[in-house]
């Protein structure tokens, strides 16, 4: 666990925005959960009305009971894809199921709505909500600050600017993630009575061997729309970073999963668009600050154009490989299946692979790495002014 906490941290320092982007997915998929839940209401409640089977009724009379003494919210369903739902099957060990698989478990008849509320799940994480809520303070904070500096033409040192760049990501992370619990503690458990054999027996084939749980397979496929799944496909063949399980099934979920089963919408794709240009662009807005040497200035120009460019190359590429998917697999390797820009990219040997992202995934390392170093070198030799304190009462209106 610490490990995986720390290995996050890092890549959070490098890769701030991919962060951001994967909570905005976490949090569509969440919605999407709430959704599928609220669909469930309507047919149990349109099954009460409707001459049916009384064990058909009574089911749908006992699920709706619960549902509506605790209603499924956008806590549960993080709470769920966090883990905090673990399934218990005769004869075989407990196991974390998410909010999709809930949902697929409950409409199968396999198990009742769990009936925990929302109030429960956060009362676990009280002191997650201080320590949100002082992170906000200071972030505020700062924002004045910057924008007093910046009215009053006050000198801005490269390491505040990479601040505002992190607390950019941070501002729209904290509201995708506000509705998340911190960690899970102690899982919940929910009771099954058909063995796993009998759960995977009524899927016929489609079933497979599977890298996580036995109910993999109600796992959606990465959307053809995601802007991260690409990103993370890179990451993964290159250094080959995922989850190793010494035993299956799992005991926790990846921070990394972001599979909306009905994918993101054309507004997540224009915010994302939209957010990540925003990020990268206050970088390019040192342009012309002052710097201990003109060396310094250019390799932070250069940097700062290095990861826009390579911004933008991404979004094309990913355009270009979501609408172009199908004619690329047929072209390239006879293959009338994938359809996504994934199912191509897992059609290339590995060393294909390795050789188109890897340079890229350099690249943005290196010029990432300078913007960070950079940001706490400048500060060796500040203009004057970057010492002033912001006079506020300049603010403050005289009568």
């Amino acid at each position: 666990m610490f490990k995986a906490k720390a290995r996050w941290m890092l890549f959070t320092i490098f890769f701030p925005e991919v962060l951001t982007a994967v909570a905005a997915e976490q949090w569509r998929s969440a919605c999407q959960a709430v959704e599928d839940f609220a669909r469930l209401e309507k047919e149990w409640e349109a099954a009460l009305g409707s001459v049916s089977s009384s064990k058909e009724t009574s089911r749908a009379h006992n699920n709706l009971s619960r549902l509506r003494r605790a209603p499924w919210t956008m806590r549960h369903a993080f709470f769920a894809d966090m883990g905090g739902f673990h399934l218990k099957c005769p004869g075989f060990p407990a196991f974390p199921v998410n909010s999709h698989q809930i949902v697929y478990l409950v409409e199968h008849n396999l198990i009742e709505y769990p009936e925990i509320e929302a109030k429960a799940i956060w009362d676990r994480n009280k002191a997650d909500t201080f320590a949100r809520m002082l992170t906000l303070v200071q972030i505020i904070w700062f924002l004045i600050q910057a924008i007093g500096r910046w009215v009053q033409h006050l000198a801005l040192s490269t390491f505040e600017l990479s601040c505002l760049a992190f607390i950019f990501c941070s501002i729209n992370t904290f509201f995708f993630f506000r509705h998340k619990p911190r960690d899970v503690e102690t899982p919940s458990l929910l009771a099954c009575n058909t063995t796993i054999t009998k759960i995977l027996a009524g899927e016929g084939d489609r079933p497979k061997p599977y890298t996580q749980t036995p109910l993999d397979f109600v796992k959606p496929p990465v959307s053809r729309t995601s802007l991260i799944a690409p990103f993370w496909f890179g990451v993964r063949v290159c250094f080959d970073w995922r989850n190793h399980a010494d035993e299956l099934p799992v005991r926790v979920f990846g921070n990394s999963t972001t599979t909306p089963p009905r994918g993101i919408r054309v507004t997540d794709i224009a915010y994302g668009n939209i957010f990540t240009i925003a990020y990268f662009g206050i970088h390019l807005a040192g342009w012309k600050f002052t710097f201990p040497t003109r060396a310094e200035q250019i390799l932070w120009r250069v940097s700062s154009l290095t990861l826009f460019g390579l911004l933008i190359f991404y979004l094309f590429a990913v355009a270009f490989g979501t609408a172009m998917a199908s004619r690329l697999a047929r072209g390239l390797f006879n293959n009338h299946d994938a359809t996504t820009i994934l199912g191509v990219a897992n059609l290339l040997p590995r060393w294909v692979a390795v050789m188109i992202h890897l340079p890229f995934l350099l690249t943005y390392g290196l010029a990432r790495g300078y913007i960070i170093v950079e940001g706490f070198s400048a500060l060796r030799a500040l203009p004057i002014s970057a010492f002033d304190s912001v006079n506020w009462s300049n603010f403050v209106p005289h009568f």
